[in-house]
């Protein structure tokens, strides 16, 4: 497939400090989308904050393997942090350097904890690096929490850390058909980018498409993209051919 990589759907003076919203459904392969950002930040500089709501951490550092991040050795480098919401509710720790477990998960001091985190062990590399922070998933975090909870600390998260971290971007990963309409339509509101992505069952195969539907670029235009998982490794796995306008 010729076209373009994925990462080529942002300009990079508009990547810093954007919220990236990648909304995908059931059967779609852009659920890789998000990780493949991840390893493009970490290979350019930015430190890395996950917020794993998931699933657990060793089936996430087997997913990060499929665009070529080798998770435990970014950590053990500090290039990365993993906060473990997942974890911590299904009491599945793990002994990883930079990985960080709260005492439970309740929607009413979640963000206070996660606060503690961000201002105690990872305060030196977010003050002195661009951070890219990736809350994997929302829908993961609705099923911990709660839509409402997750919609109010998600607000309450971006009004706080649009100040306290202006050098940073945030990555929010949605299966939409996990959560409601009216859900998708919130986090959809708040983005500067907004990726849509769709999986098509034929007959010669699956067809995946790819919708850019918001940028903060003055010039933007709404496109359709065909969107493909291919043999390459990293960031170059993940190619799309502009089909319109």
């Amino acid at each position: 497939m010729s076209g373009m990589t994925v990462l080529e759907l942002f300009r990079e003076e508009h990547f810093l400090g954007s919220t990236i919203s990648i909304i995908y459904d059931a059967y779609s392969s852009a659920w890789q989308i998000p990780l493949v950002i991840l390893k493009y930040a970490i290979d350019n500089g930015y430190f890395g904050v996950v917020s794993n709501y998931n699933i657990p951490i060793r089936a996430f550092i087997r997913k990060s393997k499929t665009v070529s991040i080798e998770v435990e050795k970014v950590l053990r480098e500090g290039k990365m942090a993993i906060i473990d919401l997942f974890g911590t509710r299904y009491n599945s720790r793990e002994e990883f350097p930079n990985v960080f477990y709260l005492d439970k998960v309740e929607p009413e001091t979640l963000n206070p904890k996660i606060e503690r985190i961000y201002q105690g062990p990872l305060r030196e590399k977010l003050s002195t690096m661009p951070t890219l922070r990736v809350i994997y998933t929302l829908d993961g975090a609705s099923i911990l929490l709660g839509e409402e909870n997750t919609l109010k600390l998600l607000n309450q998260t971006l009004a706080y850390r649009g100040l306290q971290l202006p050098n940073s971007t945030l990555i929010l990963a949605l299966n939409s058909d996990v959560v409601s309409k009216r859900f998708v339509a919130w986090v959809a509101g708040i983005s500067d980018y907004v990726i849509k992505a769709n999986s098509h069952f034929r007959e010669d195969g699956i067809r995946e498409y790819l919708y850019l539907i918001s940028s903060p670029e003055e010039e933007f235009e709404p496109s359709a993209y065909s969107f493909k998982v291919t043999g390459e490794k990293g960031i170059e796995k993940l190619r799309v051919k502009k089909i319109s306008p």
